[in-house]
């Protein structure tokens, strides 16, 4: 996803579609205002899109998802109303949604009926998932760097091979 907000960011001058536009609203700009009228305008492409439309469910879904998932990281406590109005659903649609996160273990929180709060638990990352991240292009890195090593040798190699011909000619 880094790379992906990455290549967002710097063709944004040169493409510009709601689904670029939400990405860079919800990753880059952290605005959720902005990622709420994304998420219609998305909405409105995907049902019209020949190539996009059997997927329109899914991305609405997985967007207001990675969503949510932001905006918890972000506050610990939320209001259901405030999360139905930032993902474009109802309240009861934001509550039976949530409660089914909860249920598929996707979500650390409880819900106080009551007040009508989400309180999220503390998402640490564990250590595991750090080395894996911190470790994941070493593999790339560490081949890329034995070929130019191997490159530099070779032409050091073809340097001398080629001193010591013209050095026997004369």
């Amino acid at each position: 996803m880094k790379d992906l907000v990455k290549i967002i960011q710097q063709e944004s001058y040169n493409y510009r579609d709601p689904i670029t536009e939400l990405v860079e609203c919800l990753y880059v700009n952290f605005d959720f205002d902005g990622v709420q009228i994304m998420l219609g305008k998305c909405d409105q492409v995907l049902a019209n899109d020949f190539f996009l439309a059997g997927f329109h469910d899914e991305f609405i879904e997985n967007a207001r998802l990675f969503s949510f998932e932001t905006f918890c990281r972000i506050h610990q406590c939320i209001t259901i109303k405030m999360i139905a109005e930032k993902l474009n659903m109802t309240n009861d649609e934001a509550e039976k949604w949530i409660v089914d996160l909860i249920r598929n273990a996707r979500l650390d929180a409880k819900i106080d009926s009551k007040l009508g709060h989400v309180v999220f638990g503390a998402q640490a990352i564990s250590p595991y998932q750090q080395i894996i991240e911190k470790t994941k292009n070493l593999t790339m890195r560490a081949n890329a760097i034995s070929i130019s090593i191997d490159k530099k040798i070779k032409s050091v190699e073809t340097v001398g091979n080629w001193q010591k011909t013209t050095s026997i000619t004369e």
